[in-house]
């Protein structure tokens, strides 16, 4: 029995040894800074910019495939996340002037949205979904997980 019971002590000993090191460089490591930019443009159907070329896009791949188009022409297609989620869940925010703090992944033009503000004469607004009941914020279209109301969508002029 005292033999089964030290094997089994060191082989937990080996695995600690073992995972150790992983642990301390994960903790020591410091995380690198997230770059963003800021990016003036339309958030548009991807098909859209496409038909203008000629080119068509599979109709089940359409939903999956939005874009900003930026001031200056630029195409940039947005990886649907937490952050792009609102423009997939609300057409009412596409094709319309937005201010958009994103960074780039890697070394494509895939583009991952941090922030978005819509512009509104002139004037920055912060977008958001607001439940009026438990006085909660949320980025994205959907009912309120404390209430179960549906949120509202919201443009808030943003303070200097």
């Amino acid at each position: 029995m005292s033999s089964r019971f030290e094997r089994r002590l060191g082989l937990v000993a080996v695995m600690a040894l073992v995972v150790s090191p992983f642990l301390f460089v994960a903790a020591d490591t410091p995380k690198p800074a997230v770059k963003s930019t800021f990016f003036n443009g339309k958030v548009v159907p991807l098909s859209d910019v496409l038909a203008k070329s000629g080119l068509k896009l599979d109709k089940d791949a359409a939903p999956f495939w939005l874009t900003l188009v930026t001031d200056d022409g630029k195409v940039y297609p947005l990886i649907k996340d937490e952050g792009s989620r609102m423009f997939y869940g609300e057409p009412k925010l596409q094709n319309r002037p937005m201010r958009i703090s994103a960074r780039l992944f890697g070394d494509t033009q895939l583009l991952q949205v941090l922030q978005v503000q819509s512009v509104i004469e002139g004037k920055l607004h912060e977008v958001y979904y607001w439940c009026d009941i438990c006085t909660i914020k949320r980025h994205e279209k959907k009912d309120c997980e404390c209430c179960g109301a549906p949120m509202e969508l919201r443009e808030e002029p943003v303070k200097k």
